[in-house]
């Protein structure tokens, strides 16, 4: 999986690579079950969970995620406690 998800000052890439595509799709599809999520994260991605839910974190804060799946991404930010 590609890290280069923010630029060398932390700012959000203008524009969601494949990486951040298949993060979405995967949490749209992603087991409910708190530890078969974890062990699929684990073999999916190659990253903890931590890492994980921080790129998602950063991912659902970003307007073409929106635009890619809103339904999703606005359940994710309200999960987090994100105002729409």
């Amino acid at each position: 999986m590609n890290n280069d998800w923010s630029d060398s000052h932390g700012n959000i890439l203008s524009m969601l690579s494949a990486d951040d595509l298949t993060l979405l799709e995967f949490e749209a599809h992603a087991p409910h079950a708190i530890g078969a999520k974890e062990e699929a994260i684990r073999a999916t991605f190659g990253i903890s969970p931590v890492r994980y839910y921080q790129r998602l974190n950063v991912i659902i804060d970003t307007p073409e995620a929106m635009k890619v799946n809103p339904t999703l991404v606005s359940r994710l930010r309200r999960r987090a406690g994100k105002i729409d």
